[in-house]
């Protein structure tokens, strides 16, 4: 005769003859399988997002470099745009080539484990930085917040929802996981 005995985090199938399975079945349990995923689903969109900004940038670093003349209209500090202007936009495509390096060398490190995943936050985080000060150039009065949210915002935003990510134990690269889970 089996029977059932519960506690908050536990069920207990006894039989007759004495012996005992335990199977968990709590809500944590539940939660510590869910957020590894929501975590590493998290990790794995930051690696697309760069992937695909390093093709776009590769892309326009060879066939339209001119797009990249309007980031030197709207940054914070005015240097920034002279220097903009007299400096990188003349050498525009050894940039945008070195951005579409730095954004794979990203994508690379997310999909390793340990410190790797943490220099790839790092890296990101910084670089979003940088895109704050200098903006993504649209037009706006300067200082106003109609250049804030249009310039600004969206880069802070991918700020925040990343700071999670430096907090969390990736122990496990992506290929490993992916191996684990479909038992390649």
């Amino acid at each position: 005769m089996l029977s059932l005995r519960s506690n908050p985090n536990r069920v207990r199938l006894a039989s007759s003859s004495g012996g005992a399975l335990m199977a968990t079945t709590s809500a944590q349990h539940g939660r510590k399988i869910i957020r590894p995923v929501l975590l590493n689903a998290w990790r794995v969109f930051l690696a697309l997002w760069y992937l695909g900004g390093s093709l776009i940038h590769f892309l326009c670093a060879l066939y339209r470099p001119q797009i990249y003349a309007r980031f030197g209209l709207t940054p914070i500090f005015p240097q920034m745009g002279r220097l903009w202007a007299a400096f990188v936009m003349p050498h525009i495509t050894t940039f945008a080539l070195l951005l579409a390096a730095f954004e794979l060398a990203i994508v690379v490190l997310l999909f390793c484990r340990g410190r790797a995943v943490t220099l790839a936050l790092t890296a990101s985080l910084l670089f979003n930085l940088f895109l704050v000060q200098l903006g993504l150039g649209y037009p706006a009065t300067p200082g106003s917040m109609e250049d804030f949210v249009a310039n600004r915002l969206s880069n802070l935003l991918f700020i925040l929802v990343q700071l999670p990510l430096f907090w969390v134990r990736f122990n496990k690269s992506l290929p490993t996981l992916v191996r684990d889970r479909f038992c390649i």
